[in-house]
């Protein structure tokens, strides 16, 4: 079982926000709306999609950020939400509206 550590600082910094495991079905809102920044993923599963809303809803009218985790790492830092790219562990595609880092409002993990 992967773990998922979402923080409130960029880089995986400051303090931690909240902690979930990688199961999938997951849809809530953060325990500090408009908080999270960053995210730390250990061991996390390969397939699990992590989505990060800025509407309270998981509307994509707004920002949102849609991580897919390619290969499991014992320790992954995803320093922002706010970056589109891809390597050998994760693909990021982030749509941007008026920022999502600091917003995030609803997050989803399949």
């Amino acid at each position: 079982m992967g773990i998922i550590v979402f923080y409130d600082g960029n880089n995986a910094t400051q303090g931690i926000v909240q902690t979930v495991e990688d199961v999938p079905g997951q849809d809530f809102r953060p325990v500090n709306n408009d908080q999270i920044r960053s995210a730390k993923l250990y061991d996390v599963r390969p397939g699990c999609e992590i989505r990060t809303y800025d509407s309270p809803s998981g509307n994509t009218d707004d920002d949102f950020c849609v991580v897919l985790v390619k290969r499991s790492h014992p320790e992954y830092v995803l320093d922002t939400f706010e970056r589109t790219y891809e390597d050998e562990y994760v693909r990021v595609v982030f749509v941007r509206n008026n920022g999502l880092d600091g917003q995030i409002s609803r997050i989803r993990i399949n």
